[in-house]
């Protein structure tokens, strides 16, 4: 029989991207997608006809359960947040004898501890430093979330991993959602404000990814979780970073300042630094987004095997640039 993989969040953003990759690199697997309605299930077969589509949310928890009771691998992309979705996954997995994988993000790294705006030394490595990265406090962001995962898959006796990316960049090539969060907002912010700004200095460094490689990456646990005797870690170290490289702010909003201008939509490419209130104006998240550090190292994946290979940050801007100014054209 074929491999059963039971996915939330196919109409979403990073979703999408590997429900396409999944599909075009394993058409034998039986692939099913949660989705929220009849419309999200009308596109996403219309894109894999092949697909089939359970219509329900993270709040259907016998939905949920039913679902991972038939799964092999169970690959939760729609919340790093909705904790209450977790138990029921797991707990349907218990009865299946599969597998899940769990989308975080390094939100859960979020350093202000220098205060916003400014670099902070710290650097996760997901393996020298995985004891570290599990006990971290549970006022972090997706901590609790993590913890509900991994407590979860030890009570139940189901292997469970987590995939922690960082900034994501890149439009999407799923049915639906193609947008990511970071840097789009601060560029409809900027373009909102007249000019660019940065969360106090900018000189804070968060790490990135393009989408097509957080994609690869989760097809490439859902294959190792389907081997016999795979590669990878579950449980409490099966814990993923996913990164190509870092950036500071400051370098970000200077080259969408520099873009945005040379569409005629600023008349200079100038940053400005704000404070934590005046940033607040232009986003209710500014400091959260744009103002701390996310440092990680994906030495897990990478020892693996697996490897970013994707268009830098640098060649995506453009085009995510030029999709929030269309998006603001009235």
């Amino acid at each position: 029989m074929p491999a059963r993989i039971f996915i939330t969040g196919a109409a979403g953003y990073v979703g999408g991207q590997t429900t396409g990759l999944l599909m075009s690199t394993h058409p034998e697997y039986e692939v099913v997608a949660l989705v929220r309605n009849e419309e999200q299930a009308l596109k996403v077969k219309g894109r894999w006809p092949e697909i089939n589509t359970v219509i329900g949310t993270l709040d259907d928890h016998a939905i949920l359960r039913q679902e991972s009771t038939k799964a092999a691998v169970v690959l939760q992309l729609a919340s790093s947040d909705h904790i209450s979705c977790i138990e029921p996954l797991i707990s349907g997995l218990a009865t299946s004898g599969g597998k899940m994988v769990h989308i975080s993000g390094t939100g859960v790294l979020n350093d202000a501890s220098t205060g916003f705006g400014n670099p902070a030394p710290k650097i996760f490595d997901d393996v020298k430093d995985i004891e570290e990265i599990t006990s971290l406090d549970q006022s972090a962001l997706h901590r609790n979330v993590d913890d509900a995962v991994i407590t979860g898959g030890k009570q139940h006796n189901v292997p469970t991993a987590i995939i922690c990316p960082p900034l994501i960049y890149g439009i999407g090539e799923g049915p639906v959602k193609k947008r990511s969060i970071q840097i789009p907002f601060l560029t409809e912010a900027i373009l909102k404000r007249g000019r660019a700004f940065t969360v106090g200095d900018g000189k804070n460094v968060w790490d990135h990814i393009h989408v097509s490689d957080v994609a690869k990456a989760c097809v490439f646990l859902v294959e190792e979780a389907l081997k016999p005797q795979g590669s990878a870690q579950w449980g409490p170290t099966g814990y993923y970073f996913v990164e190509s490289g870092e950036f500071a702010w400051r370098e970000v909003s200077e080259a969408i300042a520099q873009l945005v201008k040379e569409e005629g939509k600023l008349e200079a490419a100038d940053v400005d630094p704000l404070s934590v209130d005046e940033a607040l104006k232009f986003h209710p998240w500014a400091p959260v987004l744009w103002g701390g550090n996310c440092r990680s190292r994906a030495s897990r994946l990478r020892s693996m095997g697996w490897k970013p290979e994707g268009p830098t940050l640098w060649e995506a801007l453009p085009a995510m640039v030029k999709a929030e100014i269309a998006a603001l054209k009235p």
